[in-house]
């Protein structure tokens, strides 16, 4: 009877050695994945894209690449070239324009204020008087009897 007892104190202990065994196991098992795991997420983390695109690509790519670039600058210098020398030219066409104003403003004819002057030289139309005369016999210029005979 102690034999029968002893045997199954024996195969008590030899499940519990197993099953701590296969316990230990495992427990190293997801260490070891937790480990990986942890190294990959740090490599993903400490990994930083080349600053140039196709950095690893062959040869010929790269120096294709480089020509791109260089080409791409030479494009942009030129463009921003020609856009400053069209901002100039907008500048000194708004400076013409505004000089013209001023000048148009100085030889702007004198409105002519008195009504009774229009219909003056509305009278010397109907009359048959021409531009010319009309501005002999009223002592003005002829730029002005031309305008308000335009504006009648």
């Amino acid at each position: 009877m102690q034999a029968a007892q002893f045997l199954m104190v024996g195969g008590f202990v030899m499940l519990a050695w197993v099953l701590a065994r296969r316990k230990i196991r495992a427990g190293k098992k997801v260490h070891a994945d937790t480990k990986r795991a942890n190294r990959e997420i740090k490599l993903m983390r400490e990994h930083k894209e080349p600053s140039v695109p196709l950095s690893g690509a062959p040869a010929e790519t790269q120096r294709w690449q480089a020509a791109m670039f260089d080409l791409q600058r030479e494009l942009k210098a030129d463009l921003d070239t020609r856009i400053l020398v069209v901002q100039t030219l907008l500048n000194q066409v708004d400076e013409k324009i505004n000089h013209l104003n001023s000048l148009q403003a100085e030889l702007e004819p004198r409105e002519t204020s008195d009504p009774s002057l229009s219909t003056k030289i509305q009278e010397l139309l109907q009359r048959g008087l021409n531009a010319r005369e009309i501005a002999m016999k009223m002592r003005m210029p002829l730029d002005d009897v031309e305008l308000t005979i335009a504006k009648l």
